[in-house]
């Protein structure tokens, strides 16, 4: 399967002067990298305007967000993540001819996204997130136990090794081989932020190429002999379609699945257990009944801190939104943690309500033919890894010194550390 090329023009313009300075948004430095909301807050009350440090029309209201997901013939998604192709030449030039790029199946319209979407669904089944249960379960004790001391760090000691555990097997990738392929993983979520320095993107895509060689390797492996895992569905098709191209897959293997399945999940687990060991109450409700409330607890915090900022679309024709009127080729992102903290769709959005009745139309995961294919995945490895937890330590709290930082990360919402104690 190879990939059409898109008839939408990517070429964004973005030298707009007349933007008002306090309407910027970047999340990379402060106040937003703390609190992103303050911003939000204020942006949903104002006509939508161009970020000059984003380089794009901010769209943080529920019902905006809904517009454009749901009007794909005038958003369009093909700029929804970057392109490393798009950074300065001295970038490129590390990555021409050693890594390929053809396409990323959010980036795809229809009707070229269905077919990719449907092999991708194949790596995302309910049986196959099913089997991997015990696995989640069996990593879970093993990370609670090597806890020493009686205090852990979440999310350097849990949350992320627990992760890389999980995607890593449901992909392929050798469990051996987790600390490598997570500096990779690194190296190609930097080269994706346009606010990133240059040099240290050079380097990053220099260590590229031997990612490129490495997943290559295991593509061959797969063809050779196919296993149950994504790299054999993208390498011999699946749900009825054929397969991927090398060069395709390896987009899909390093970046949709690889990137969007680790920090977003990690991120999750970690807000939605700062939301519970913040509050006595609800932490007391979970311990006593994990099963009902876990899943509460962590749609509310789906919705109060998505972990995905958001992504990008383009306008395939002059337009209006809300009362801006949006030229052809304007570069939109849409920012699904401010959709969520809505007020007209949520009352009081910013409190913790584990009864709020329409929680479920948050948007941490997206909406419409682009919703997210690990969600199910993810909301397993949230329950999972939180049951496990209070199970073995149901006196598990923070500890009295802690207080949240964020990581400065262009596309990710996420706690820094957890500072927990028992």
């Amino acid at each position: 399967m190879t990939v059409e090329d898109t008839t939408v023009d990517t070429t964004v313009d973005t030298t707009v002067d007349t933007a008002d300075p306090d309407h910027d948004f970047n999340p990379m430095i402060s106040p937003h990298r703390e609190d992103p909301h303050l911003f939000y807050r204020a942006a949903r009350g104002r006509p939508v305007a161009l970020s000059p440090s984003i380089g794009a029309y901010m769209i943080t209201r529920h019902a905006d967000l809904l517009t454009v997901i749901n009007d794909p013939e005038t958003y369009s998604s093909a700029i929804a993540v970057p392109r490393i192709y798009d950074n300065p030449p001295e970038v490129v030039a590390e990555l021409e001819g050693h890594v390929p790029e053809t396409g990323y199946l959010v980036n795809e319209d229809e009707p070229a996204h269905t077919p990719v979407r449907r092999v991708f669904d194949a790596g995302f089944t309910g049986a196959r997130v099913r089997a991997m249960v015990p696995r989640m379960r069996h990593r879970a004790g093993e990370l609670i136990d090597a806890f020493t001391g009686g205090t852990a760090d979440l999310v350097s000691e849990y949350a992320d090794p627990f992760v890389q555990t999980v995607i890593n097997a449901v992909i392929g990738f050798p469990a051996e081989d987790a600390a490598r392929i997570q500096a990779w993983t690194n190296d190609f979520v930097l080269l994706w932020n346009p606010l990133a320095p240059v040099e240290p993107k050079v380097q990053a895509a220099r260590r590229l190429r031997d990612y490129t060689d490495y997943i290559q390797a295991l593509i061959d492996a797969r063809r050779a002999e196919r296993r149950d895992d994504l790299i054999s569905d993208l390498v011999h098709g699946a749900n009825g379609f054929p397969a991927y191209d090398d060069a395709y897959a390896h987009d899909v293997i390093r970046g949709a699945a690889r990137v969007a399945g680790y920090d977003t999940t990690r991120d999750a687990i970690t807000s939605t257990l700062l939301v519970m060991l913040q509050d006595q109450a609800i932490r007391d409700r979970v311990v006593a009944d994990p099963t009902r409330v876990i899943p509460r607890v962590t749609e509310e915090a789906l919705r109060r801190d998505a972990p995905h900022r958001g992504l990008f679309r383009i306008t395939t024709r002059e337009t209006v939104l809300g009362d801006t009127t949006l030229p052809a080729g304007a570069p939109l992102l849409l920012l699904f943690g401010s959709g969520n903290r809505d007020e007209t769709v949520f009352p009081d959005p910013d409190a913790v309500d584990l009864d709020r009745p329409n929680v479920r139309e948050h948007l941490a995961f997206g909406t419409g033919v682009h919703v997210c294919p690990g969600a199910p995945l993810a909301r397993a490895e949230i329950r999972v890894a939180i049951e496990t937890l209070v199970q073995r330590l149901p006196g598990l709290r923070l500890t009295d010194d802690y207080r949240p930082s964020y990581i400065a990360s262009y596309f990710f919402r996420g706690l820094e550390t957890l500072d927990v104690t028992w």
